[in-house]
């Protein structure tokens, strides 16, 4: 009988708190569309320490925005961030057409918001913001790095489900074009960025071939549905073709049922 990939639990998984007012999930796309009750506060700091960030970079939405996973309206939607709520500004397209956002700001959830969306009056220096170039922002890779990136494995969060007894399960597939073998950290977050479990998986003996995937055991119940983000290689310790697709959103009906 073959072992599955092991999993040490580094944080205390625990049940989910789900923070917000409300999560409703639109049919078509499976959009989580989420109204926190936040009042519009912002944050001094985002939660990925990593990311440069000035002292006052919060904007205020002027109009109810769809956030997207990247730079393009054509892009996955992640949310919807309502009108006269306050994003935290961590980065710009070249031209600054785009914004990169973290909203709620105290929260891990990050995505882009058109800059024509927010108050003029109340954006940061865009010219102090870090700035990505377009190309890198939408695909993760430009010029040699492509190519570079053609011998590099990609791992993603391909599923989330929840067991009968309401523990996770998490399917890491490995996208790119090369094997991964070795140990790599998943982390369960919940909508309001309250960290529910991390764990280090290890495929070292079992190693991820292009195209396979590995069901992982998180250990973290889920007892009540709402929006939960799961991450795989959050340090980006794995050297992958796209750094980009390591987040998956999701929302999980609790054994418990819908509240």
């Amino acid at each position: 009988m073959q072992r599955g990939p092991e999993a040490r639990t580094i944080g205390t998984p625990r049940p989910p708190v789900i923070a917000a007012a409300g999560v409703v999930l639109v049919a078509a796309g499976a959009i989580a569309v989420i109204l926190l009750a936040d009042g519009g506060r912002g944050a001094t700091a985002p939660v990925d320490a990593a990311t440069p960030v000035m002292a006052a970079s919060t904007a205020r939405l002027a109009t109810t925005s769809n956030l997207y996973a990247r730079p393009a309206r054509a892009s996955d939607l992640v949310a919807v961030i309502p009108a006269g709520h306050d994003a935290l500004v961590t980065g710009r397209t070249e031209d600054a057409v785009w914004l990169r956002v973290v909203y709620p700001p105290q929260s891990s959830l990050e995505g882009w918001v058109p800059r024509a969306n927010f108050v003029t009056a109340g954006l940061p220096d865009l010219a102090s913001v870090p700035a990505l170039a377009a190309e890198v922002a939408a695909s993760g890779t430009t010029g040699s790095a492509a190519a570079e990136a053609d011998a590099l494995p990609d791992l993603t969060v391909a599923s989330a489900d929840v067991q009968p007894n309401g523990n996770l399960s998490v399917r890491i597939t490995n996208e790119g074009r090369a094997a991964f073998a070795g140990r790599v950290g998943l982390q369960v977050a919940g909508a309001d960025g309250e960290i529910l479990g991390v764990l280090e998986v290890d495929l070292t003996e079992r190693p991820l071939a292009t195209g396979r995937s590995a069901s992982v055991n998180t250990g973290v119940e889920v007892r009540s549905t709402g929006l939960f983000v799961i991450e795989v290689d959050r340090g980006n310790r794995v050297k992958e073709s796209s750094e980009v697709n390591n987040i998956r959103r999701v929302l999980l009906v609790g054994a418990g049922g819908a509240r």
